[in-house]
């Protein structure tokens, strides 16, 4: 996995940054849709994370349809900035659709116009949204996405996002989702539990945020139970990053899943892995 740390001077800066958490029902319980993105990509190389990337100044155009309003993103989200909270939907319902291929609809479209959009993103200069979305007769839906959480990357890395996390659920459409084979070069619809599980043996790589945010969905049984999990209003959590002997460790605030259980606090990385002690 890439991570750079650095415990001297100033900071880097945040970026806006919004992930999604897709599920589907499954046979054992919820399933959330992961992707596994490239080595080659600084920020989380290697790793399996959800859905998601950092806001671009395209997700600001006016005119973008969709069904929610600034002021209701703003409530939404608890943040002062209206234009800055559906920006953030907006960039949630994109790279969604650009990494995964789910778009979030306020009504139904064939899977002919999701690949046309699809298609559209990949390139580094894709067309205006607004002109996109309303050529295909797409209107978003922000109401679709639930606030969950929000993650601030640690003062010591080198590369810094202020991600907002939203829930969603899969519709049949979308059980083909697959990811987009440049910046991510895997993936899967998988439970919570069963990807703790093969983290914990080192089969794949889980950074701490996406752990701890896994945890508070191990044994939740359907996507109702699922989204049901989210919490009424967003705290932001910035980890800590220590040293251990000669492994960087990053340490969360104290927190209790769903069961009660105590969540893991502390991770160590070592080997390319993130492992809990605590």
């Amino acid at each position: 996995m890439t991570v750079e740390f650095s415990l001297r001077g100033e900071p880097a800066p945040t970026r806006d940054a919004a992930t999604v958490l897709v599920f589907r029902e499954g046979p054992d319980g919820a399933e959330v849709f992961c992707v596994k993105r490239s080595a080659d990509v600084r920020f989380m190389g290697g790793a399996y994370v959800f859905p998601g990337g950092r806001l671009d100044p395209a997700d600001r155009e006016p005119g973008i349809p969709c069904d929610l309003t600034a002021s209701e993103a703003a409530a939404r989200l608890g943040d002062d900035d209206p234009a800055r909270a559906l920006a953030l939907h907006i960039a949630a319902l994109r790279e969604c659709l650009e990494e995964s291929g789910i778009l979030l609809c306020a009504s139904p479209v064939d899977e002919g116009t999701v690949r046309a959009l699809r298609d559209a993103l990949a390139p580094r200069e894709a067309p205006p949204l607004a002109a996109l979305f309303q050529r295909h007769h797409v209107t978003l839906s922000a109401r679709a996405l639930v606030p969950f959480a929000r993650w601030i990357t640690p003062r010591a890395e080198t590369k810094r996002f202020d991600a907002r996390f939203f829930l969603a659920r899969a519709h049949r459409v979308h059980d083909g989702a697959t990811h987009d084979g440049t910046e991510n070069v895997d993936s899967a619809w998988i439970t919570p539990a069963d990807a703790l599980a093969r983290a914990r043996r080192r089969e794949i790589v889980l950074a701490p945020p996406t752990w701890r945010t896994l945890e508070q969905f191990a044994g939740a049984r359907t996507v109702d139970e699922a989204l049901a999990r989210a919490p009424t209003e967003l705290t932001a959590i910035e980890p800590e990053v220590i040293v251990d002997g000669d492994a960087p460790c990053v340490v969360l605030p104290a927190a209790r899943g769903h069961d009660g259980a105590a969540l893991a606090t502390r991770f160590r990385y070592d080997d390319g892995s993130w492992t809990p002690l605590a």
